[in-house]
């Protein structure tokens, strides 16, 4: 786990960053009041963040492609959920990697969950099933140890 942070406002969101081999990732969002939030909404905006965040980090000269999305469907916490897929090409030191990110959200009882995986094409095939496995199996007690 890379990450575990609860915010210190009224949301209480708890974000949980998680690091797979060959830079795949994994964050999980925790809070009741992502129940009314728009998955396609919420894509779209990390879409931007991601490319607005690649503009501005111009001292590792990574530059974002455009993003492409479809819906998609994936088990999560038992479930077939239904989320967004966005296809988009990172460019770095010359090198174009192609990527996607997934996008899904799920009710975990008083809770509810959004999770985003990316991971570059190349190790797409090989993270699947630990994606497949975790996604799958997702339970949330909501405390933090």
């Amino acid at each position: 786990m890379a990450e575990d942070v609860v915010a210190q406002d009224g949301t209480r969101l708890r974000s949980i960053d998680v690091e797979g081999p060959d830079e795949a990732v994994v964050t999980l969002m925790f809070s009741p009041l992502l129940a009314t939030q728009d998955i396609e909404k919420f894509a779209a905006t990390a879409a931007r963040n991601r490319e607005n965040a690649a503009r501005a980090n111009t001292a590792q000269q990574v530059r974002m492609g455009a993003t492409t999305a479809t819906p998609v469907t994936r088990q999560v916490a038992g479930q077939d959920n239904k989320g967004v897929s966005q296809r988009f090409v990172v460019s770095l030191l010359g090198q174009d990697l192609p990527h996607e990110a997934r996008f899904f959200k799920a009710s975990l009882g008083d809770t509810t969950v959004i999770v985003m995986t990316q991971v570059a094409d190349e190790n797409a095939k090989a993270a699947e099933p630990a994606l497949v496995m975790v996604l799958g199996r997702l339970r949330y007690s909501g405390s933090k140890r």
